[in-house]
């Protein structure tokens, strides 16, 4: 009974850095002059799939760990699955037809 009372919670480094690494998913998903998904760059898919990966991994071991707060594990959890939330959102719109399917013309 001691011991559950005597350990104290607080944010650590899988925190913050699972937090930073979110932040950093967030903005090169959504943020149009940083935008590194879907200009053309197999390099910038391939950073923003792993760092969703290791965001989503790191926010997972923060809430599962018993020594630690939740809060920002779970916001990180929510910044590092942009990727996956913005290829929501892209395949709703189109299924709705908000928006078209991109044609290429072949000459």
């Amino acid at each position: 009974m001691e011991n559950e009372a005597s350990i104290q919670k607080r944010y650590g480094v899988i925190s913050f850095t699972s937090f930073i690494i979110g932040i950093i998913c967030f903005f090169t998903v959504f943020i149009t002059p940083i935008r590194m998904e879907n200009i053309g760059s197999l390099t910038g898919g391939y950073i923003t799939f792993f760092l969703t990966v290791i965001g989503i991994v790191l926010s997972v071991m923060g809430i599962l760990k018993k020594t630690e707060k939740k809060m920002i594990s779970i916001i990180s959890l929510v910044f590092s699955s942009s990727f996956l939330i913005f290829w929501v959102i892209i395949i709703t719109l189109l299924l709705t037809g908000e928006i078209e399917w991109p044609r290429r013309s072949i000459r």
